[in-house]
């Protein structure tokens, strides 16, 4: 896979393709218009069979492979569709933002933004303050810059 053409293009395919997900880590950030670079892409998705089989199917045509069997992706929170390069899917069916609070996958993608770059390309996003909530689960610098950038978009927009 050419790095870059293909990983938007795999995007825009599971879009078109009604998969239920959202493009999460920086990658967000930068659709987002954040000064951040990254190599990597991560998506959280819904764990659902079909969604999965769907995700699976649009991945075998880009020679993306699940680094774990479809039961145990169900026991685990995260895999890897990979070759020579490796997207992270995160598949929990919520997580934690503490206090007692939970925050379902559904959830997030009820209140998620679609953002249309060049040539239609089009990917789901978390919305600003779920994407906050995401970051503040990590506790690397990056992290903190991230939650700045989106802290400080959410006052330029008026948020």
């Amino acid at each position: 896979m050419q790095y870059q053409n293909e990983a938007i293009d795999f995007l825009n395919d599971i879009h078109k393709a009604g998969v239920r997900y959202l493009l999460i880590g920086r990658r967000s950030i930068i659709a987002y218009g954040g000064p951040v670079q990254t190599m990597d892409y991560d998506i959280y998705v819904d764990n659902g069979s079909e969604n999965l089989d769907l995700l699976f199917k649009i991945a075998k045509k880009y020679s993306l492979i699940p680094n774990k069997s479809k039961a145990k992706i169900k026991k685990h929170f995260m895999f890897k569709l990979e070759n020579d390069v490796a997207v992270d899917v995160f598949c929990p069916k919520f997580f934690s933002i503490g206090k007692g609070k939970k925050m379902s996958f559904a959830q997030l993608y009820d209140r998620r933004n679609v953002a249309t770059g060049e040539k239609g390309f089009t990917v789901n996003l978390p919305a600003i303050d779920d994407l906050i909530a995401l970051k503040k689960l990590g506790s690397r610098p990056k992290d903190l810059e991230d939650i700045q950038y989106l802290e400080g978009l959410k006052q330029i927009k008026g948020k």
